[in-house]
């Protein structure tokens, strides 16, 4: 027995020392957080964040991993003092911080997370510039924070086994309403800055457009077949006109799950759109969504807009039914943007004969003495700031522009009243976000004749009234008022957001924002365009004085128009067509010659996407 005994006392021994040595390394594992910092560049994450003298600047980093046991740690990178804590928000581990220096200054802000059990670790740098305090650095900033505040603002959540988030409800903040509109535009501010659903894993916000893009798919409902073939008594050389509601013969018509669908269909459709990925499949939403391309979802949206124009003799205009007896300026705006990113951005099939439907609607919906559009008739009821940049945004949509006398006058009334002091949405432009959104998408996506000419210098037929840069103006350079991106960098909040209660009909409006600031202040249409054409001037000697122009990939882009002006502003000429990101330009060029350049990426339809920045070059008056 007791040999037994002993054998088992061994044999239990060995059992306990067997776990043990089996035990130890589970003991020594540890969890090293993966730490994320925002980009300013996602196409080169070692392009610095901006920062000017006197800014206060957040430092923008993420962790997987919140407890009580990871710490952070923020250097500034500039010998000032860290900031350190509790990592009790896994989204939002932040700093701020003020530097000085000499403009060209560099720094490299680094962030590191420690789990205190173990003493694991990582980090992740932020690279900064000192700039000049300029208008461009102070774009850069306002765009910077407005996205990190949407960022940090965000209601994250699992639904269905995916990973999905929005704006919508359970989020914080002046960027949050229960509409769908919201998020769908919030994402756009993403999108159009190249934060991607199909981005880097180590940008922090590529999982944010991920979960929203996943959500609005997830409240898209099939609601109606859109149908057969209806007419309209307008719009086409012998009515009455036939209209196709079912481009693509599926019977489907898309809308987002709202009580006011034709406000927010445009602005989900921009979203999906700015994806820049047509042929990508959801994975979210209803039988006929799932697995479908977002180019195809699109497509059934704009068949859904198609069916819903109004058919009175007024027009085809769209306002809350579907359809309606007659249009309403306000809400075809949303249409008009919507329908123009599909077709532009994806190759969406649009009806010509609806085209030209809503071209009636257009000379029945504006005064032809004062220039501006209105509501259900001319009349612009309380304010004509959202109505009239309505209906030049249809007419891009309707391939007019300049040269149009609708277009001209309504563009003579928003020049002779763009200094109008921002009291309220009543009687200026500047302090209603929600009608200078649709005036800058019409300037970005003035298109007369089908040709993509985006505007400069916003212009009167008043004599004495000069052109003004819409965009860039500042009253403190000598202009006579500023100009949209002025404007919008003075409304921000010192913590990211804008909140327009200046507009004082509805508040509704007001949580759409920051989204429309960011939008604004990128000068974006529908997605994120290129934005750092760039080239080298080389002078004649034994060859012809040539330019050398390269750029990054533009999603979603088959080919690149490139374009050459001799002023800042155009107008250019074309030069030619590329497929690379590469051009080289000989024709014509001369010694000392300063020239400006732009590129239009375009589509595998011909659609011109958007424009890019703009390169000035100068080439050397002699050979090096």
């Amino acid at each position: 027995m007791k040999v037994i005994l002993s054998a088992f006392r061994f044999a239990a021994k060995v059992l306990l020392g067997w776990c043990a040595v089996v035990a130890l390394p589970q003991l020594a594992l540890a969890v090293v957080p993966v730490v994320k910092t925002v980009p300013w560049d996602t196409n080169n994450f070692s392009n610095p964040h901006f920062a000017y003298a006197g800014k206060v600047i957040t430092l923008k980093g993420t962790s997987d991993q919140q407890a009580a046991n990871f710490m952070y740690d923020w250097d500034p990178g500039d010998g000032g003092a860290h900031c350190t804590g509790t990592v009790t928000n896994q989204y939002v581990v932040q700093c701020t911080h003020t530097y000085a220096g000499a403009v060209g200054t560099t720094w490299s802000a680094v962030l590191t997370i420690t789990d205190t059990n173990t003493g694991d670790h990582a980090s992740s740098t932020y690279p900064l510039l000192m700039a000049a305090n300029n208008l461009q650095s102070n774009v850069n900033v306002a765009i910077d924070d407005g996205l990190w505040y949407l960022h940090s603002t965000m209601s994250r959540y699992v639904s269905g086994g995916f990973n999905e988030g929005d704006w919508f409800s359970g989020c914080s903040g002046f960027a949050c309403f229960g509409v769908w509109g919201t998020t769908a535009t919030n994402l756009q501010a993403f999108e159009v800055n190249a934060h991607l659903e199909s981005g880097s894993a180590a940008d922090p916000y590529t999982d944010d457009v991920a979960r929203g893009l996943k959500a609005l798919f997830q409240n898209l409902t099939l609601n109606f077949d859109p149908g057969a073939v209806f007419t309209v008594p307008g719009g086409c050389a012998t009515p009455p006109c036939p209209i196709n509601p079912d481009a693509n013969g599926n019977h489907l018509a898309i809308r987002v799950s709202s009580g006011s669908t034709n406000y927010e269909d445009g602005m989900v459709m921009d979203a999906i759109v700015a994806s820049g990925t047509p042929n990508a499949t959801a994975v979210t939403g209803p039988v006929g969504v799932t697995g479908q391309k977002y180019s195809t979802i699109v497509q059934d949206m704009v068949d859904a807009y198609t069916f819903c124009v109004v058919r009175g003799n007024t027009g085809g205009g769209w306002r809350y039914g579907c359809p309606d007896g007659v249009g309403d300026g306000s809400v075809s705006q949303w249409a008009a943007i919507g329908l123009i990113a599909a077709s532009r951005g994806f190759g969406a099939t649009i009806d010509p004969n609806l085209i030209g439907w809503n071209n009636v609607w257009l000379t029945n919906s504006e005064d032809p003495a004062s220039g501006e559009f209105g509501y259900v008739s001319p009349a612009p009821i309380w304010g004509p700031y959202a109505t009239t940049p309505s209906g030049m945004v249809q007419l891009s949509m309707d391939h007019i522009g300049r040269g149009d006398p609708r277009w001209d006058k309504a563009e003579t009334f928003l020049r002779d009243n763009f200094g109008n002091a921002p009291t309220n949405s009543n009687v200026s432009l500047k302090a209603y976000f929600y009608g200078m959104f649709s005036f800058t998408k019409s300037m970005l996506l003035h298109n007369p004749g089908g040709v993509l000419t985006p505007i400069t210098l916003l212009q009167s037929q008043t004599p004495g009234v000069n052109p003004i840069d819409w965009y860039a103006a500042e009253a403190a350079n000598g202009d006579p008022t500023d100009g949209v991106a002025r404007w919008l960098v003075s409304q921000q909040n010192s913590t990211g957001y804008w909140y327009d209660t200046s507009e004082i009909n509805t508040s509704s409006q007001w949580p759409f924002s920051t989204g429309f600031a960011i939008i604004m202040l990128r000068k974006s249409v529908f997605t994120a365009c290129v934005t750092n054409l760039n080239g080298k001037g080389t002078p004649s000697g034994r060859a012809p004085a040539r330019i050398d122009l390269s750029w990054s990939p533009q999603t979603g882009a088959n080919s690149y128009s490139v374009f050459r002006g001799t002023v800042s502003g155009g107008p250019y000429a074309l030069l030619g067509s590329t497929t690379i990101t590469a051009f080289s330009d000989t024709s014509g060029l001369l010694n000392g010659g300063t020239y400006f350049y732009t590129l239009q990426p375009d589509n595998s339809s011909g659609g011109e996407i958007c424009q890019s920045n703009e390169a000035k070059i100068t080439i050397p008056s002699t050979a090096r």
